[in-house]
């Protein structure tokens, strides 16, 4: 704790610990490990009554028949996509274990997969392009975005805490 904020009183001095104590380092890794996981998990699990997105159906009735493929190819397309994000999800998992533990290179870990996260996206956003899907881009689009914006402000948590 600094001087200005070591006697901060009630709700502040206790947010004020807690930032001291997790960081939003840790907060961004929580959530994208959440994000990646979630979303992966959603791949293996997600049947046709199950509320959200079916990435699977939707591969099967509008993405493949658009490029004349088998529908076929829907299962096994969904489960590398999802295998993907759950090792995205594990890799914020270990960039949260990083800033948790103060490792010294958990900023450069954040930005990794952060990185990879970024290329993930550029890949699905190419496909989406490929099959005409432009609602899928737009997303994309905006998670690059969020993702952007999560590494500037690792950036500049790096930069204060030096």
């Amino acid at each position: 704790m600094n001087d200005r904020t070591a006697g901060a009183p009630g709700i502040a001095g206790m947010l004020v610990r807690i930032n001291e104590k997790v960081g939003i380092g840790a907060v961004l890794s929580l959530y994208w490990f959440l994000f990646w996981l979630l979303n992966g998990f959603d791949k293996f699990f997600n049947g046709a009554e199950f509320y959200g997105v079916n990435f699977k159906m939707g591969l099967e009735q509008n993405m493949l028949p658009k490029l004349g493929l088998d529908t076929s190819l829907a299962a096994p397309l969904a489960a590398g996509v999802g295998i993907i994000e759950v090792v995205l999800g594990l890799l914020f998992l270990l960039s949260l274990i990083a800033f948790v533990t103060r490792k010294p290179h958990r900023y450069e870990v954040g930005h990794a997969c952060i990185a990879l996260s970024v290329l993930f996206f550029a890949l699905l956003s190419a496909g989406a392009i490929l099959l005409g899907e432009r609602n899928h881009l737009m997303t994309q689009g905006l998670f690059i975005g969020t993702l952007l914006v999560s590494g500037l402000t690792l950036h500049v948590s790096n930069k204060a805490s030096t």
